[in-house]
């Protein structure tokens, strides 16, 4: 098989093809690259990989996805060549029977996937990881988002208002995918901390649901930045709280935070001991109908004091260093527990 053999006659012009691409709705609203052969080809010539090998399959429908229509999504998405690898490790990720797929696509939650890429490949591949990171300006974290979300769309077949439920989504939706700044980080690199090697280029996967961001300019002391985040961090509505602890907590270090808890002496262990025990919420906070939820439906060990956790573990609490200066750091909620980390392949040439 080649790649020309499933080609559509969208018409003679770019602007023909994106709103053919746009009518068929096989985009994510905003316009995209058209995947004619020779990208799409190019794409996956980097990868080394045949273009039929199937990655894993997509839920909801369960259609396989191949890499070669892995790259297709990746070329409309504006991903450059080298970005393959970094989308193929992720749509492993979400692939994988442990992330459970299924309950993220076809679901009310406003959620989307959240990329974080480690390892000595960060800068030649772009990933930024600096000031502005999970903002705009920078092709690869925006490009490699966007084509898991295409994925998702296109392959999985959860498109907003039909199979994708969501009441409202999230602007992470459209694309969330940050490096870590292991350069700024004081302790083991996020993926050498979950047992990677430090030469290992990965790329994590998680289903997150919004961002919330945590300013404190005045606290020059560890124990004061972490008594500002721990009371960031007790929301009664997220997901996390309203189910008794579900999911996960990403917590998004800025580097002068991060040298200010690390030079205390504080580790990422004593430090998620602290969140979780202190951003914890007494039960008869919550509405008595959420309150009686979480008692009957949720309760766990963690509620014997009578205080309901951010997560069901102190482990599920993680900790990456992202950013530039200032004094700010941002905590993303997640109710999904597994956040899963993929080896990026090399890639089959180098520029």
């Amino acid at each position: 098989m080649t790649l020309s053999d499933d080609v559509l006659d969208a018409g003679d012009s770019w602007l023909a093809a994106v709103e053919y691409l746009e009518r068929e709705h096989l985009t994510d609203g905003l316009p995209v690259i058209p995947p004619v052969p020779e990208l799409v080809e190019r794409a996956v010539a980097w990868t080394g990989r045949s273009p039929d090998e199937v990655i894993g399959k997509v839920a909801p429908q369960w259609s396989p996805a191949t890499v070669a229509k892995i790259a297709a999504n990746a070329v409309m998405a504006g991903c450059e060549p080298k970005h393959l690898p970094v989308v193929i490790a992720a749509v492993q990720g979400i692939t994988d029977p442990a992330f459970n797929l299924y309950s993220v696509q076809a679901t009310t939650n406003p959620g989307g996937p959240f990329v974080v890429v480690n390892g000595p490949s960060r800068d030649a591949l772009g990933v930024h990881y600096g000031a502005g990171a999970l903002g705009p300006g920078f092709r690869a974290n925006a490009t490699i988002g966007r084509a898991l979300r295409l994925v998702m769309m296109n392959i999985g077949g959860a498109r907003p208002g039909e199979l994708d439920q969501a009441t409202l989504g999230f602007p992470g939706k459209f694309t969330m995918c940050v490096a870590e700044n292991q350069e700024a980080n004081p302790w083991e690199p996020y993926h050498v901390e979950r047992g990677w090697n430090a030469d290992d280029d990965t790329a994590m996967v998680s289903h997150v649901n919004a961002t919330v961001n945590v300013f404190d300019s005045e606290s020059r002391t560890p124990e004061g930045l972490l008594r500002t985040l721990a009371g960031s961090i007790g929301i009664q509505g997220t997901n996390n709280f309203v189910s008794g602890g579900q999911g996960v907590l990403f917590v998004l270090l800025s580097p002068e935070w991060a040298s200010t808890l690390a030079g205390g002496g504080w580790t990422k262990q004593t430090m998620r001991e602290y969140l979780w025990d202190t951003s914890a919420i007494p039960l008869d906070q919550f509405s008595p109908d959420v309150a009686k939820a979480i008692e009957t439906k949720y309760r766990k060990a963690w509620l014997d004091d009578g205080r309901v956790r951010v997560t069901e573990l102190v482990e599920r609490i993680h900790f990456v260093v992202v950013g530039g200066h200032g004094r700010h750091t941002t905590l993303v909620f997640s109710p999904h527990n597994a956040p899963l980390m993929k080896k990026i392949a090399p890639p089959a040439e180098i520029n």
